[in-house]
């Protein structure tokens, strides 16, 4: 195989990110344009930083740098701080996120020793600047975050690069391995790799990842599904304001996408005289399509209530409540008996079901879950969620489940004891990593 030199390579890279920036700078104007938090603190995207964050940096610990772009990856960076802090009080974290819902959701990590900024873009001044400015003992990218001017920044200044609770998919397995030619120089920067599973080492190794530096970690979701809630007692509530506290069983659609709102509704519907007490909340993933939702639940002859009105509407007891609120999902895991996961009829790729097992919920899914192949194995191995071929199926396993509380309850004891089997991943990479670093962080 080719080499392509390294200094080839880097100048290829850099004189293509401009060119690509450059023609789409028209897009990222319009996202600006949409989304005006786009703008806080510009300069931070250029490696400039403001005179609070100059003053935090210039004491002289050095702090680790962790990068994570968004929602999802800000958690698990909470659960990875939170670990490093228990063997580390002092350690101070530079925390990068790349949009402003991540800051949003890195907040509650800012104290003295914890500064929270934009990352850099992948220019090479950019980067040149923020690695000076910041001189980091150590830099860890949270899951699949690969940036070559930050790898090559790091490397050159001798800073160990770490990447952690990382997966692949196949469809990036066969993109790395066609263009191994360039990404290969790449990926040989990164000095300890953390992976979810079994599947994702032999991923990785065919993908170019170096094998001796690939670590079994196990999944940092379960970790950060372990997290506290913000609102504990909120769903509960919710529950007895529809008036949903007299032995209703509640059966809850979880991050729905298109269509899947009308064949619960449908099931429900199909099941009312058999289960008089059956009742379905719905989550759907994107609450702005309230409005097509409503229209396709008012032809199932079902009483329909919206979560925004229960305050006037307390106690009506509907057949369907329609939760048009967002960040909500969370806490209203404890208030049902049954969860549907979203995305897994009409979709691909499934949502995370890790939070429902948390709390020891009975868990039916559809065909598609993609994006959680490990997770799905690991409690389709202990028995611990049902995944169904369409929605005839996954109606005969309702069917099944609110006939029998036995069944119902063996479904959720064992969804919470997979759950509590697989945590500790946060754990077990700070513990993996602080042996790699040897005394440097």
């Amino acid at each position: 195989m080719t080499r392509i030199p390294d200094p080839l390579l880097k100048i290829g890279y850099n004189l293509l990110f401009t060119i690509g920036f450059a023609l789409t700078w028209p897009y990222f104007t319009y996202l600006i344009w949409r989304r005006q938090p786009f703008w806080e603190r510009l300069g931070e995207r250029l490696g400039h930083y403001p005179n609070a964050i100059k003053e935090w940096l210039k004491k002289s610990e050095r702090p680790v740098w962790i990068h994570a772009v968004s929602v999802g990856e800000v958690l698990l960076a909470r659960v990875l701080v939170r670990e490093l802090r228990r063997h580390r009080p002092n350690l101070r974290v530079f925390l990068t996120v790349g949009t402003p819902t991540g800051r949003r959701v890195a907040e509650p990590l800012l104290d003295e020793k914890t500064c929270v900024v934009y990352v850099p873009t992948d220019f090479y001044y950019s980067m040149m600047r923020a690695f000076r400015r910041v001189n980091p003992r150590a830099l860890i990218l949270v899951e699949n975050e690969i940036w070559p001017n930050m790898l090559w920044r790091a490397k050159k200044m001798g800073i160990p690069v770490c990447l952690v609770n990382s997966r692949l998919s196949r469809r990036n397995r066969r993109l790395f391995r066609a263009a191994r030619t360039f990404v290969r120089p790449v990926l040989q920067a990164f000095d300890w790799i953390g992976v979810q599973s079994e599947e994702d080492l032999g991923r990785f190794a065919i993908a170019g990842f170096p094998e001796e530096r690939l670590h079994l970690m196990g999944s940092m979701k379960y970790d950060v599904a372990d997290l506290a809630s913000d609102n504990p007692g909120k769903g509960t509530e919710i529950r007895r304001l529809a008036g949903w506290d007299q032995g209703q069983v509640v059966l809850l659609g979880g991050s729905t996408h298109p269509g899947e709102e009308k064949i619960l509704a449908e099931l429900v519907r199909e099941r009312k005289g058999k289960h008089p007490k059956l009742r379905l909340m719905l989550v759907p993933r994107h609450v702005e399509r309230k409005g097509k939702i409503l229209q396709e639940l008012s032809l199932t002859g079902l009483r329909v209530g919206l979560r925004s009105r229960l305050g006037g509407e307390a106690g009506k007891d509907p057949d369907i409540l329609l939760v048009d609120s967002t960040g909500e999902l969370r806490d209203l895991y404890p208030a049902c008996d049954l969860v549907f996961i979203g995305k897994t009829l009409t979709g691909k790729g499934g949502q995370n079901f890790l939070e429902a097992a948390r709390h020891g919920r009975a868990i039916v899914a559809g065909p598609h879950m993609e994006n959680f192949q490990s997770l799905r194995r690991e409690f389709l191995t202990d028995k611990a969620m049902v995944v169904s071929a369409d929605a005839r199926d996954l109606g005969m396993q309702l069917d099944r489940l609110l006939a029998s509380p036995a069944d119902r309850g063996e479904l959720e004891r064992r969804a919470q004891a997979c759950f509590r089997e697989h945590l500790g991943a946060g754990a077990r990479h700070v513990e993996a990593l602080l042996k790699f670093f040897n005394g440097r962080v």
